[in-house]
Parts: structure tokens; C-alpha cells; sequence
């Protein structure tokens, strides 16, 4: 009778725990199905979250780009300087009062300026410098004027202090920007405070070669969501790659914050294309084409 209940029991015994491991397994399967939609939902947001940031970082370097050119051709003394034309800067009409030393460029679109790759300029920017763009301590600052780049408006204040070392081949600027304000057509807003260093390499021609950028941005984007940036490993811009069509950096790598998300973006070796790898702080990677 002992043996009978023995057995009995020790039958219950293994049926429950045949329960508790399908139990067990159901519980693993849900959360796995879970975490599979979680994952989900956090690579399009981060996704998001690189592509904003890619369209607010275009609009506000473009114009620091091509003014600092301008700059240089207009406050140089002599020396070799670059005579390779700028497309974007066409069909503006560029106007300049003062001197070598200090004054006011005021780049002007006018109704409608079409440049490279299709991209329209219209309105103003005001550049008021001190110095010669390329001397140590030289200072200038851009003013958007009614600007509008494909009818997306472009608000705000930069300022830019060379702080190179004197007699450095490579020269080097402090951009500062506070609450820059871009408008989409739809209404929707992206504010921007950017504090970085801008290295500018030059090739044997004298042209801008490689151009290197590390720093801090921070504001929100157009749907809204804050974000703080922090450039881990310096951002690398290629001329040949620039030509190529490829306006992303190709090396380097930006830490994205945004809510209780955070990401790591590289840009990878120096290929020339827009593919980079996002990591969440989850360990996941995934390859993403920026733009697409």
C-alpha cells in the first residue's frame, strides 16, 4: 500500500512539474514575442531620432560651410587661395561693406536660388566679421534673414571664433549656436544648440580636403522629443565623398540621447556611401542606409 502511494504521489509530482515547465515555457515565449516588439518599436524610433538629426544638422552646417568659404576668399590678403567656385553661392548676390579687417558680407537669394543637387536657397545671410577669416582670433557671426532652404526655415544665431594655433596648417573654429529654430512647411519645429570644434584640412591645392568635427548639440526635434548629442569620436567629411553626393560624415561616432533611449551611431572607415551602424545601449546593432 506504501509502494501504491509512493507511486501515486510520485505521479503527481511529475505532473506538476510538467505544469510548472509549460508554464514556464509560455512565460518565455510571451517575452520573447515582447521583447521582439520592443525591439521593434526602438529601432524606428532610433532610426528617427538619426535621421532628424542628419536633416538638422544639414541645414544649419550647410550655410557655415559655405559662408566660411566666402569668408576667406573676402578678407584674404594675398597667399594662395582656393578659386574653386562655389555652385550654392551661383545665382546669390553677394554684397560686402567695410574692409579686409572687419565689416558686413551679406549673401543674398533673393526669391529663389537653385543650387546643387536641386536644393533652393532664398532670403538672406548677414556675416558680420573682425579679422581675417583665417587669423588666429578672428571672429564672425551669421544671421538667417527671412532664409529658407526648400521652403524649410532656418532661424538663429551662429558665431565662430578661430582658435587655431598661430602659424598651424590646419585651421580650427569654435561654432556656437543657441535655440537655432528650423520650420518645417507643415508647421512643426526643431530647435538647436550646437557648441563644436570644426577642423579644416587642407590638400596641396588648398582646398578643403577633409574637414573634422567634434563637440556637443542638444534641443529638440520636429515631433517634439529632446535630445542630447555628444560626439565620442571625431566626425570625418570628405571632399571626395562631399562630390560624390554624400553628405554625411564617413568616420566617426555620435552618442544619441533621446527620452530614455540611447544609441550610438557610427559612420564607419571612410567609404563613401550612408551606411552606418546604430547600437542601442542594449548591446543591439543593426546597419541602417541614412536617408532611406
Amino acid at each position: 500500500m506504501k509502494t501504491l502511494n509512493k507511486m501515486v504521489s510520485e505521479k503527481k509530482a511529475a505532473s506538476w512539474k510538467m505544469v510548472a515547465i509549460a508554464i514556464g515555457l509560455i512565460g518565455l515565449m510571451l517575452a520573447s514575442c515582447n521583447e521582439d516588439k520592443v525591439g521593434a518599436d526602438t529601432t524606428v524610433e532610433d532610426q528617427e531620432s538619426v535621421e532628424f538629426d542628419n536633416a538638422d544638422d544639414f541645414y544649419l552646417e550647410d550655410a557655415d560651410d559655405f559662408s566660411s568659404e566666402l569668408l576667406e576668399k573676402e578678407t584674404s590678403s594675398g597667399g594662395k587661395v582656393s578659386e574653386e567656385p562655389d555652385e550654392r553661392l551661383a545665382c546669390a548676390e553677394v554684397t560686402r561693406t567695410g574692409t579686409e579687417e572687419s565689416g558686413t558680407i551679406v549673401i543674398d537669394f533673393g526669391e529663389g536660388c537653385t543650387g546643387p543637387k536641386g536644393n533652393v536657397r532664398k532670403g538672406k545671410i548677414v556675416i558680420e566679421y573682425s579679422g581675417r577669416r583665417n587669423d588666429s582670433g578672428s571672429f564672425w557671426s551669421l544671421e538667417f534673414v527671412d532664409y529658407f532652404v526648400n521652403d524649410i526655415s532656418i532661424q538663429g544665431l551662429r558665431k565662430v571664433n578661430n582658435i587655431s594655433e598661430p602659424g598651424s596648417s590646419v585651421l580650427k573654429f569654435k561654432v556656437d549656436m543657441e535655440n537655432g529654430l528650423i520650420t518645417w512647411p507643415d508647421g512643426s519645429k526643431a530647435r538647436r544648440s550646437v557648441h563644436r570644434i570644426r577642423e579644416h584640412h587642407r590638400n596641396d591645392n588648398n582646398l578643403l580636403d577633409r574637414l573634422i568635427v567634434y563637440g556637443t548639440a542638444e534641443g529638440n526635434h520636429r515631433n517634439g522629443r529632446g535630445f542630447f548629442i555628444e560626439i565620442l569620436e571625431p566626425l570625418v567629411y570628405l571632399r571626395e565623398c562631399k562630390q560624390q553626393g554624400i553628405i554625411i560624415p564617413v568616420e566617426g561616432v555620435k552618442l544619441i540621447k533621446h527620452g530614455q533611449r540611447q544609441i550610438t551611431v557610427n559612420y564607419g572607415d571612410g567609404t563613401c556611401d550612408n551606411i552606418v551602424v546604430i547600437t542601442n545601449k542594449n548591446g543591439k546593432s543593426w546597419r541602417h542606409e541614412v536617408g532611406n
